[in-house]
């Protein structure tokens, strides 16, 4: 690991070994387990982002490289549906915790008036698009469990002016994925 607090430890850790310092083993051990669980937990987070993108690309979702990377660093990236270019997906969340939170958008413009009626058939083809990135993540050794769901058409669609401008959040889901052994 390449952290400063890595390195800080194994600094530390080495002046024990040499005899240099004496009686704060434990501790030693501690923090080097914390900071492994932290490092595996960073490493399945960011695996399991890299499974929904390549799956949602799989389903015809434009994902560009440094996507992944914008999602951690904005806390959300919204993806373009090429077969349906006014609409897209917004993801949010997943980079500190298991949770991710996933949406239909449109892109346009906020004052203009929206067909209510295709938005709700857009919010109906992404639950089956859902069910089939549930199928592509589980063969890859993966699940993608929706924890919380709101029926299509409660809530208008949010309507997304560029790539990254997002507030509001929409159905929980819990992402994860078996890193290998």
């Amino acid at each position: 690991m390449d952290s400063p607090e890595a390195a800080s430890l194994r600094s530390e850790i080495g002046e024990n070994l040499s005899g240099a310092s004496k009686g704060n083993e434990a501790a030693l051990i501690q923090r080097a387990d914390f900071l492994i669980e932290a490092e595996v937990q960073a490493m399945a987070a960011e695996e399991r982002r890299r499974a929904v993108l390549e799956g949602l690309a799989g389903l015809g979702y434009e994902v560009s490289e440094g996507m992944a990377t914008a999602w951690v660093n904005g806390g959300r990236v919204v993806l373009r549906k090429a077969a349906n270019p006014g609409y897209g997906v917004e993801l949010s969340g997943g980079s500190q915790s298991d949770l991710l939170q996933v949406r239909a958008v449109a892109f346009g413009n906020s004052t203009e008036t929206r067909d209510a009626s295709r938005d709700r058939d857009i919010e109906t083809i992404w639950c089956g698009e859902f069910q089939r990135l549930q199928s592509l993540i589980a063969k890859g050794g993966g699940s993608l469990a929706i924890e919380h769901a709101r029926p299509v058409g409660q809530f208008p669609l949010k309507v997304v002016e560029d790539r990254l401008s997002t507030t509001e959040t929409g159905a929980g889901v819990k992402a994860t994925r078996q890193l290998p052994r």
